[in-house]
């Protein structure tokens, strides 16, 4: 039974127009049934909750729980600290669980591996943003000498997060890639499923930023303070 294996954290905040897709989604995986979903709400301002709560009532295969959250990585640390499961999957609030087998196909990958993912994909049709993650699953899956893991879908044993200290609040971005890059290459698994994102990120920053912060990152890898300036990544 998943349920009794996996709980599901999801970090938000002013996500009225996604975060019912991605619980649906969720809600949509095979062998789903009891599957508790702790949201990490930030204070939202805008219609997040009345969406969440509406899915509490018409989603019976979930246990859906709102938690104060914070900061994305504090959400997620916090989210961490109520699961009682041996594993915890990381979504982010616009993650769409497409592939209906995709969660049931991670966790039986568990036995072998302690950080599992997935392939990403663009959940709008524009040549810009396919490119994008077409490039990031190209990049991540041939030219990484570490594990590289986004929160689009970050699956992890508790007792593996824990001993690494969970996602660095002290960073302004790219915490779930810092994290990911602490755990041992043989332990680290991509799927070759796809899980969507949408492309807001892009829009806000423009592709040409988006690349070179990311660009950046690779540079700065190793180099904790870097990580800790605010590039104005998160709204």
């Amino acid at each position: 039974m998943i349920h009794k294996l996996v709980t599901i954290v999801i970090p938000c905040k002013n996500e009225e127009l996604y975060i019912g897709k991605t619980l649906k989604s969720i809600s949509g995986q095979i062998g789903v049934n009891k599957l508790r979903v702790i949201i990490a709400d930030a204070n939202s301002t805008d219609n997040t909750r009345q969406v969440i709560a509406k899915c509490q009532k018409q989603l019976s295969n979930l246990q859906i729980e709102i938690i104060d959250g914070g900061p994305v990585a504090v959400g997620r640390n916090r989210g961490a600290e109520l699961v009682t499961t041996p594993y915890v999957l990381f979504i982010d609030a616009d993650t769409e669980l497409v592939e209906t087998d995709i969660l049931l196909t991670a966790v039986d990958k568990l036995d072998d591996y302690e950080l599992v993912t997935c392939q990403v994909k663009s959940s709008v049709d524009t040549f810009k943003s396919k490119l994008i993650f077409k490039l990031f699953n190209t990049i991540r899956k041939y030219f990484m000498t570490k594990p590289f893991c986004t929160g689009v879908f970050f699956l992890t044993s508790v007792e593996s997060f824990n001993q690494l200290g969970g996602f660095d609040e002290t960073v302004t971005n790219s915490e779930d890639y810092l994290l990911s890059r602490q755990y041992s290459l043989k332990e680290f698994c991509i799927l070759p499923k796809h899980a969507t994102q949408d492309d807001r990120r892009f829009k806000y920053m423009g592709y040409g930023k988006f690349l070179k912060m990311m660009y950046m990152n690779y540079l700065n890898r190793n180099n904790i303070e870097y990580f800790r300036k605010d590039i104005n990544y998160w709204k």
